[in-house]
């Protein structure tokens, strides 16, 4: 009989994501191979069917995520968080990127676990993302029993309310030491083999992104995120274009290798000026609400809201002149962006200002929610271990 291992663990909803979150004292006695297998069996991995039935995934990249939260020794630090995005249809963790919206639930986990002193009535709690270097404030509506879960506060993806988390991020730019524009360029002309030639921009705030213009694809964005997963074509030219640009980021050897081993960096994103359209919850979005329009494609599959990485470098590329993303914004508020996704509206505030030759970028700040969904034991049978 398979002898069973019960690892504690929290499963949560943080922004428009779920994820399955450890404390780092759970996971130390396990190699760093290990892990990756306990994650792909808590989320149902790799599962050809896409649905993650026999894990807590749900068969959306941004459904399939995991972090291990540690308590920093490192001066100003509170707690380290490691993000892992779990493949859903291969055995492979990619552990590369970060994810603003698991962000989110970082600080009320590190409340619930006491890793930081609560502090009514908002806790503030500072994070280093491990994956990235670069680091967070997470100021947390609290009572005395902890991380309030109710309040006024909505975002567009989630059903409901709940207490307003502030999510400040520092100096989010160049996360692969390679500045905002990590090609030297506002524009990159990327050559593929087989779809020709695609005029891009690439941003480095808070993920490497890059952005295309709809017109390139003839695709209508009033189609929905359902019609572009089934798009093959459309979908082959994008990842092209994003395995290129991989390669130009040394993110890769190779294209092969980018599309196999560098699926969650770097982001690619369809975008279009603003228009009157109707999200996923059959609200009508209006143009006067929006700056632009924007699908981001993550781990192969149309985003069906929007990352919140992306949302920061979206919001920057938007203030730097001869970008992609500013030729298509009209009369843009200075210091911030509304982005009209499929689920709605995401609003971003940053601070941008030109410095030489280049550009920086101090902070973003965006608001959340989370939600605790469930505190206890993931069952992982011990021969997950070598079979994964």
């Amino acid at each position: 009989m398979d002898e069973l291992l019960k690892i504690p663990a929290v499963f949560v909803r943080g922004g428009t994501s779920r994820a399955v979150l450890f404390h780092s004292a759970h996971l130390k006695d396990f190699s760093e191979d290990q892990i990756d297998s306990i994650l792909l069996t808590v989320l149902g991995s790799p599962d050809n069917s896409g649905r993650q039935v026999d894990g807590l995934g749900g068969g959306f990249s941004s459904l399939s995520k995991a972090a291990i939260i540690s308590p920093s020794s490192r001066p100003g630090i509170d707690v380290e968080f490691n993000f892992a995005q779990v493949d859903i249809e291969r055995s492979f963790v990619d552990w590369s990127g970060t994810c603003g919206n698991i962000s989110s639930a970082v600080g009320p986990f590190a409340i619930n676990e006491r890793l930081v002193e609560l502090t009514k009535p908002v806790t503030e709690v500072i994070v280093l993302a491990v994956n990235t270097g670069k680091t967070f404030l997470s100021s947390v509506p609290v009572s005395d029993d902890g991380p309030l879960p109710y309040g006024n506060f909505a975002i567009d993806g989630v059903p409901g309310t709940a207490s307003k988390i502030t999510l400040k991020f520092y100096n989010p730019g160049g996360s692969l030491n390679k500045g905002i524009l990590p090609t030297k360029a506002l524009i990159d002309h990327i050559k593929t083999p087989q779809h020709g030639i695609f005029k891009v921009s690439v941003i480095d705030v808070g993920i490497p992104t890059i952005f295309v213009s709809h017109e390139d694809f003839n695709w209508q964005m009033s189609s929905t995120v359902e019609d572009l997963d089934k798009n093959l074509e459309i979908k082959s030219v994008l990842e092209a274009i994003r395995c290129e640009v991989a390669v130009m980021l040394d993110l890769a050897s190779d294209v092969e290798t980018a599309h196999i081993e560098s699926q969650a960096l770097p982001k690619i994103v369809l975008i279009n000026s603003k228009n009157n359209y109707i999200a996923r919850d059959k609200r009508e979005i209006n143009s006067d609400d929006i700056d632009l329009r924007a699908i981001a494609i993550s781990m192969g599959q149309a985003h069906r809201t929007y990352p919140v990485s992306v949302s920061m470098a979206t919001a920057v590329a938007a203030h730097i002149k001869g970008t992609l993303v500013f030729e298509i914004v009209d009369n843009v508020i200075v210091g911030g962006l509304s982005i009209g996704h499929p689920g709605g509206v995401m609003k971003v505030e940053v601070d941008v200002s030109a410095d030489g030759d280049g550009w920086i970028v101090p902070s973003a700040t965006i608001f959340r929610t989370s939600r605790t969904i469930m505190e206890g034991n993931v069952i992982v049978p011990v021969s997950k271990l070598q079979s994964n």
